[in-house]
């Protein structure tokens, strides 16, 4: 399943990155690539169901490990 949106530098706890979705959720990237480091990027990610994520410092929502990922 993959997760289109806009990459963003959320200013909270030190800042976190999240993919804000094209419906307005926020999807927390724990550790994301180097390359999705660019706030206001369009990205496609696909989210490692084989590392879930119970609990994240930003807890803006869900939070996902990136499997792969596009930049659109």
């Amino acid at each position: 399943m993959s997760i289109t949106g806009t990459i963003r530098k959320i200013g909270i706890e030190g800042g976190v990155w999240a993919l804000v979705t094209d419906a307005g959720a926020q999807v927390e990237l724990i550790d994301p690539p180097a390359a999705l480091k660019q706030d206001g990027v369009r990205a496609e990610i696909e989210p490692d169901a084989d590392r879930p994520v119970d609990v994240s410092i930003g807890m803006l929502g869900r939070a996902v490990r990136v499997r792969r990922f596009t930049i659109l």
